[in-house]
């Protein structure tokens, strides 16, 4: 099967795990039937029939699926290629623009290290060339989806502390960024064991879409409808997520639009940066100040804990500037290690772990069953957990190298150059100062902050061929 793109915890094909449309689908994109043939010494005699004009109009409109009838059916592990195609796509996203009176565009800083290593330039200068292709097509601003993952991490400790005050072995948190990981959690048999787990703060995407829908749209004084908001991702399953019921926003008193619009892959936008001729001398285009403009000053938002958003990490930070420790660090195979912190005596008071790929979440749902039924101590506090080996600068939308060795090369790469980008000191007070006016402005923006994932159940199951 060629690979679509997918995190391997999403595709279902030998060693996949992705379901493409077709007629085992429970709701087939299409129904193909052949007619039969008649026998050579026959003679088919048929009524002819007049047909009413309107009524073949209407038997010519096909039934189309979504991708919300997709996520909320549990036929099969994703939602089919095509659709997710169809609805999310450049050619989407430059009507999108057309059409409104306002658009952003979010750009992930995985993105921007995987274009600049393709391009052999600094990330800086990617990302102002990234700014300066969209700003020069119509889009109002580009902004790093870096800033709304700090949304992220300020409220993550917090959360930890509610779930970690229970003293059961099975108290502990998953992270909720990886929509893969999600989509696999809600409609796996072990979703009971999985769901309850999974952080309720909203990934970085998620927390951009509630900033451009509900913040810009409130500050600009602009209808949620008349806003384009798309997104610049490593991974196609940010296209699922993307088109979640939980993440619409109401507009104009009922209509009930998206948050994010559409997700574009880091591959996709590489091909039409490709068709751009882009210019040193070409002047600033957004000369907005703060967030809006920085990334097209070529100002990128680093963070600590690697390049699938640091959240084990800053957890394990939070806690050590609380109660202080020692650390302990242990690799536990290529795409799995663990970070324990020990007390004066010697004893672990906090584990943590970043489990990557299909494989090792496998491994980790093993344990979490046994330890289910288990009163030992838990196996870890909290769970950085990401579908792709590799975490997110490996995501399946990035962009793709023909030999293993030249990929591993290109990924070292790119996590080196991820890991190197600047800490900005000035990024909380920018939050800070977005927070506050964003209370002034609507004060249950807190809520938007978090959501909810629930167990899909079904009883159609049984109709896949496994």
């Amino acid at each position: 099967m060629e690979d679509s793109g997918f995190s391997g915890v999403v595709r279902l094909s030998n060693v996949s795990d992705f379901i493409a449309p077709n007629l085992d689908c429970i709701i087939p994109l299409e129904t193909k039937t052949v007619p039969e043939k008649p026998a050579e010494n026959l003679v088919n005699i048929k009524k002819k029939t007049e047909k009413c004009k309107e009524a073949e109009e209407k038997t010519k409109k096909s039934i189309k699926i979504s991708l919300a009838d997709c996520l909320a059916c549990n036929g099969c592990i994703t939602s089919a290629e095509t659709v997710l195609i169809e609805e999310q796509s450049i050619g989407r996203l430059w009507q999108g623009v057309e059409s409104s009176d306002f658009s952003v565009v979010t750009v992930s800083p995985q993105s921007i290290c995987s274009i600049a290593v393709k391009l052999g330039i600094s990330p800086e200068n990617a990302a102002i060339r990234i700014s300066n292709y969209f700003l020069s097509k119509g889009v109002t601003h580009v902004i790093d989806s870096s800033f709304a993952r700090h949304f992220t991490h300020s409220l993550l400790f917090s959360e930890f502390q509610a779930s970690t005050s229970n003293s059961s072995s099975n108290s502990f948190l998953l992270s909720s960024a990886c929509p893969g990981f999600v989509c696999y959690s809600e409609k796996s048999t072990n979703a009971q064991i999985l769901v309850p787990k999974i952080s309720r703060i909203r990934s970085p995407q998620a927390i951009a879409g509630a900033i451009v829908k509900d913040y810009l749209a409130r500050k600009f004084q602009i209808q949620p409808h008349r806003i384009f908001h798309a997104t610049i991702m490593p991974c196609f399953d940010k296209k699922l997520e993307a088109s979640r019921k939980e993440f619409l926003c109401t507009s104009h008193g009922e209509e009930e639009v998206r948050e994010t619009d559409c997700v574009i892959s880091t591959a996709e936008l590489y091909e039409e940066l490709e068709k751009f001729e882009f210019s040193p001398e070409i002047p600033n285009l957004n000369q907005s100040p703060g967030f809006l403009g920085d990334l097209s000053r070529g100002k990128i938002i680093g963070e600590n804990g690697g390049s699938s958003g640091g959240y084990a990490e800053n957890i394990v930070r939070s806690y050590l500037k609380l109660n202080g420790g020692e650390l302990k660090q242990q690799k536990l195979n290529k795409h799995m290690d663990s970070i324990e912190v020990l007390n004066s005596e010697g004893n672990s008071v906090l584990r943590v772990a970043r489990v990557y790929g299909f494989r090792n979440i496998q491994n980790l749902v093993r344990k979490m069953k046994i330890s289910s039924t288990s009163t030992k101590s838990k196996m870890y506090d909290y769970v950085e957990i990401m579908a792709c080996p590799g975490g997110c600068s490996n995501g399946g939308g990035q962009i793709k190298y023909s030999k293993m060795d030249e990929r591993e090369e290109q990924l070292a790469k790119i996590d080196g150059i991820y890991e190197n980008l600047e800490r900005r000191d000035d990024v909380l007070d920018e939050i800070l100062r977005v927070q506050r006016e964003w209370q002034m402005l609507n004060e249950n923006w807190q809520k938007l902050m978090f959501t909810d994932y629930s167990i899909i159940d079904s009883n159609i199951s049984q109709t896949l061929k496994w």
